[in-house]
C-alpha cells in the first residue's frame, strides 16, 4: 500500500514539473514577443438590401492559414469573431446595442510570424467555399503590436491595419488613451470627441474638453498620456460642432461645497453623434486604451452610434 502511495505522489510531482516546464499559451506582456503581436477587431456590420442587420461572424487568414480560434457551439459550424467582438477576447455570438469588444487581461495579442504577410477576412457560411471579404497585404516587424480592424459594412468592408505604440507605462495618474474612427454615414466622415470628468465625492469636477478634433473615419489618434485616471462620460459630435452650453456645477445648498459635483455641457441635437451617457465609465490607472466610436449614423439598434473603451495593455 506504501509503495502505491509513493508511485502515486512521484506521478504527481513528475506531472507538475512537466506542466510547469510547458509554453504558456497566454502571450507574455513584458518580454519580447518571438514575433509580432496582433489584435483583431470586428468593427463591421453586414446589413440586408432590407435594412435588417445581420450578425455574421468573420475569421482572419494569414497566408490562407486561419488565424482566429473561436470554437464553435454547433456541430460541423465554423465558428468566427462576431460584429462587436474581438481577438484574442470575449467573442459574443449575439450581439446587442450594447456588446462592446473586450480584451483579456494579459491576453490582449496574438504571437504571429513577422513578415510580409496577406492577410484575408472570410465568412463563416456553411457552403462550399467560404467568401472572401477582404483581401490586403502588409508587413509585420517582430516585437511591434499591430491592431486590425474590420471597418464599413460587410458587403463593402475595409481592413485598418495599425502599429500600436505600446511601451511600459511608468506614469501614476495617468492612463493612455488613442481615439479609432470607425464610424460611416457620419457628414464629413468627421468627428468631435469630448470628455466630460466625474468626479468622486471628494474631488472637484474639471471643465468638460475636446479629446479629439476632426478626426477622419477609418483613422487613429496616437496613443496619450495627458488623461488622468478616474471616471468621465463622453460625446461624440460632428466635427466643428460648438457646445449650447458648458454648465459650472452647483454648490451644495447647505454646505457651499463643489466636492462630488460635474459639470455639464450640452450640443445641438442634429450635430450630436453620440450623447453623453447616464454613467461615467472608469479609466483605469497606468492602463493604454483605444476609444472606439463606431456604427452608423442615424442609426437604431445593434448599428446605432457607439462608443467604448477597449483595453489594449494593463500595465
Amino acid at each position: 500500500m506504501m509503495k502505491t502511495k509513493a508511485y502515486i505522489i512521484a506521478s504527481l510531482v513528475s506531472v507538475a514539473m512537466f506542466t510547469a516546464c510547458e509554453k504558456s499559451d497566454i502571450p507574455d506582456r513584458v518580454k519580447p514577443a518571438e514575433g509580432a503581436r496582433i489584435c483583431f477587431l470586428n468593427l463591421s456590420a453586414d446589413v440586408t438590401t432590407t435594412g435588417t442587420v445581420k450578425t455574421n461572424e468573420l475569421n482572419l487568414y494569414f497566408d490562407m492559414v486561419r488565424v482566429t480560434v473561436q470554437r464553435s457551439l454547433a456541430v460541423n459550424r465554423l465558428r468566427g469573431i462576431p460584429y462587436r467582438s474581438t481577438y484574442p477576447g470575449v467573442a459574443t455570438a449575439a450581439p446587442t446595442a450594447t456588446t462592446a469588444p473586450s480584451a483579456y487581461q494579459g491576453g490582449e495579442y496574438f504571437i504571429a510570424a513577422p513578415g510580409a504577410t496577406q492577410i484575408s477576412a472570410k465568412d463563416t457560411t456553411l457552403k462550399t467555399g467560404l467568401t472572401t471579404l477582404f483581401v490586403t497585404d502588409f508587413t509585420f516587424e517582430k516585437d511591434k503590436y499591430y491592431s486590425i480592424f474590420a471597418m464599413g459594412l460587410m458587403p463593402a468592408m475595409t481592413p485598418v491595419i495599425i502599429e500600436d505604440n505600446i511601451t511600459e507605462f511608468i506614469t501614476k495618474g495617468k492612463v493612455k488613451v488613442r481615439v479609432v474612427n470607425a464610424l460611416y454615414g457620419v457628414t464629413g466622415d468627421s468627428i468631435d470627441i469630448w470628455l466630460i470628468h466625474q468626479p468622486g465625492t471628494l474631488a472637484k469636477g474639471r471643465e468638460p474638453y475636446k479629446l479629439v478634433s476632426y478626426l477622419d473615419s477609418k483613422t487613429a489618434t496616437a496613443f496619450t498620456d495627458t488623461i488622468s485616471s478616474g471616471s468621465y462620460k463622453w460625446a461624440v459630435t460632428i466635427a466643428g460642432t460648438v457646445p449650447t452650453a458648458i454648465t459650472a456645477p452647483t454648490p451644495d445648498p447647505v454646505t457651499g461645497s463643489l466636492l462630488g459635483k460635474p459639470y455639464t455641457i450640452t450640443f445641438p441635437a442634429v450635430k450630436t453623434v453620440i450623447a453623453p451617457a447616464a454613467n461615467g465609465t472608469t479609466f483605469t490607472d497606468k492602463s493604454t486604451y483605444s476609444f472606439l466610436v463606431f456604427g452608423q449614423f442615424g442609426k437604431t439598434s445593434i448599428i446605432a452610434p457607439f462608443g467604448s473603451l477597449f483595453r489594449n495593455r494593463v500595465n
